[in-house]
């Protein structure tokens, strides 16, 4: 089960950055384009190259257009709650199990 997840994951990830590049190129040309004309809103040419863009850009069918939906997931056990950003994205399960065995250096159990 968690394969399956990993690989939607890795699959999201990739659609995801494909599309933030095109995203990056559209948002260059419209406004280059608006610029060189000198365009303001409301106008013809405005309204047609906005039109035009607009087109372009919902024409690429990609699933995962936000970076918001996607998952931190960890990379060992494919948890998505409790990533630690500390660790390069592992689970605090993780993490205190390699803090255990001694993996990480640096770190030991706190005694109260």
């Amino acid at each position: 089960m968690s394969y399956f997840i990993r690989k939607r994951d890795i699959r999201n990830r990739l659609f995801f950055y494909k599309k933030e590049k095109i995203r990056v190129i559209f948002k260059y040309i419209f406004f280059n384009l608006i610029n060189r004309f000198r365009l303001k809103k409301g106008s013809t040419k405005f309204n047609k190259i906005l039109f035009v863009c607009q087109k372009l850009y919902y024409t690429s069918n990609l699933k995962v257009g936000f970076k918001t939906k996607l998952l931190r997931r960890c990379l060992i056990s494919n948890r998505n709650r409790s990533n630690l950003r500390l660790f390069g994205g592992l689970s605090r399960i993780v993490v205190r199990n390699f803090i255990h065995s001694g993996i990480i250096p640096g770190y030991k159990k706190a005694v109260w």
